[in-house]
């Protein structure tokens, strides 16, 4: 095999941190986009060899996996991006589940079949019974990030990967949500300018939609 191979829908979904950790690594790796129904794909996937056949998958010459943060744990360990001592590999584990908590409820909400514009107001103002406000989702993670220019012990790690695609994913779908949490916002400039993530940001090969598949009823298609 000459390139890792990493595969998935032709959209930017659960797997997009890591690819822009292949990107910032500088390595190549083959970006294989499935296009094809999802009838056709479940009768594919089980023909490929993987334990637990899914989308993300991603293969190398050592490794064959599924799972979006097994992958992206694994490109951590693979480039140095998964902490640099014992503390910090066990806070990049925890901080990488703690951000899923907070995607979660988002994708959820793009894909429920009741989505109206009066429901994202209501879910990102936090107004309806027992909901949180998507400030109120994020805030422990800027108190996390404190002064600090990266969440783990102020070391780039695959937590930063994910949390900035997660914050861009957010200000994209719920425009202004994030503005009063500067610290974020600040960190998701400045890994935006990081060597080999701001020349594929910048590039044909990136496309900020859509975000999720097409059954969505956010996130496929730039609301205008």
């Amino acid at each position: 095999m000459t390139k890792p191979v990493l595969g998935y829908w032709d959209i930017r979904g659960l797997v997009q941190p890591s690819r822009l950790v292949f990107e910032y690594s500088g390595t190549q790796y083959e970006d294989r986009r499935i296009v094809m129904s999802k009838p056709d794909w479940l009768a594919h996937k089980t023909t490929l060899g993987f334990d637990f056949p899914n989308l993300p998958f991603y293969e190398d010459e050592d490794v064959k996996i599924t799972q979006s943060l097994a992958i992206l744990k694994h490109l951590g360990r693979k480039f140095g991006l998964d902490g640099s001592t014992v503390r910090a590999k066990a806070e990049v584990d925890m901080v990488l589940d703690e951000a899923a908590d907070v995607r979660n409820p988002m994708v959820a909400l793009c894909y429920r079949s009741d989505f109206s514009p009066a429901l994202m107001k209501e879910w990102v103002e936090g107004s309806g019974e027992g909901m949180k406000s998507v400030e109120d989702r994020f805030l422990p993670l800027q108190i996390k990030l404190g002064s600090n220019d990266w969440f783990v012990n102020n070391e780039l790690t695959v937590v930063d990967f994910m949390i900035w695609e997660m914050i861009d994913a957010y200000s994209l779908l719920f425009p202004g949500c994030l503005t009063k949490l500067t610290g974020l916002t600040s960190f998701h400039s400045r890994f935006t300018q990081l060597k080999g993530v701001k020349e594929y940001l910048e590039s044909d090969r990136y496309k900020a939609y859509p975000i999720w598949s097409e059954r969505a009823k956010h996130g496929f298609v730039e609301l205008k």
